[in-house]
């Protein structure tokens, strides 16, 4: 399909938008966003904030910090009146030290649910595997990532091709060990395998932004073609499918 271009025309990709809530970090910058979800939560405060709240931080707690910027007033010459006016301006940071909602206890608060409606195909692979699942919103950082210290996979789009991709990768690191970051035949393993459950469970408009994905890694590793790209990693490919199908399986004949 890749060789003779035959795939069904692409699907928008849809993320998942952050919904209307009380919580301080919906006016936090993107930067601060994106230090809370790394630390697995979508709502964190200070200390103080929780105790407004009703909520009280658990005993041996740990923090961690996200930036505020420190700010003075300065007088500065306005060009087209001439006159001296003042000017907000930010002149460093300072860390702030906050606590995840999972770290407190006390009143239940309403928290925002992100996950789809229906959940899709393979979650109870995952789980097999003890690699949890959450959904967070989006921060133009990323569509989904696997931690590879926590086993865990954060979805930030509801797109079934996503999640695939994620749990390919926390099943290609039983095969064997992964490296961090964005390893160029990890993705491209990755995101194969994402492919063929797509062409699997029938999911159409995912094949052509799999083609692209995956001719953006293998253009960088030495000018590759697509197909040779793919055809180099099939082994690691054949094995993380053999493992995903047959986990899924076992876990139908269970029931």
């Amino acid at each position: 399909m890749f060789e003779a271009g035959e795939m069904p025309k692409a699907i928008a990709r849809t993320v998942i938008e952050m919904k209307c809530q009380p919580v301080p970090a919906a006016k936090w910058s993107l930067g601060n966003q994106l230090i809370m979800f790394a630390n697995g939560t979508s709502d964190a405060r200070g200390f103080k904030q929780w105790q407004e709240v009703g909520r009280y931080v658990k005993k041996g707690a740990k923090a961690f910090y996200i930036l505020g910027p420190l700010t003075k007033k300065v007088k500065v010459l306005d060009e087209d009146t001439g006159e001296e006016k003042e000017k907000v301006v930010v002149y460093g940071f300072r860390s702030i030290p906050v606590f995840a909602y999972e770290d407190t206890e006390g009143k239940e608060l309403e928290k925002p649910d992100y996950r789809p409606a229906e959940l899709p195909p393979l979650v109870n692979v995952a789980k097999k595997y003890g690699v949890s699942i959450k959904y967070s919103p989006f921060t133009k950082k990323f569509y989904g990532s696997f931690n590879l210290i926590k086993k865990d996979i954060t979805l930030c789009s509801h797109d079934v091709d996503v999640f695939f991709h994620e749990l390919a990768h926390a099943i290609h690191n039983t095969v064997r060990p992964l490296k961090g970051g964005q390893d160029r035949e990890q993705e491209i393993v990755a995101e194969t395998v994402a492919a063929v459950l797509c062409q699997i469970y029938g999911y159409e408009g995912y094949i052509y932004q799999g083609y692209k994905y995956i001719q953006k890694y293998a253009e960088a590793e030495n000018g590759a073609g697509t197909v040779k790209a793919i055809m180099r990693v099939l082994g690691d490919v054949q094995k993380v499918l053999e493992i995903i199908l047959d986990t899924q399986e076992s876990l139908e004949t269970a029931c």
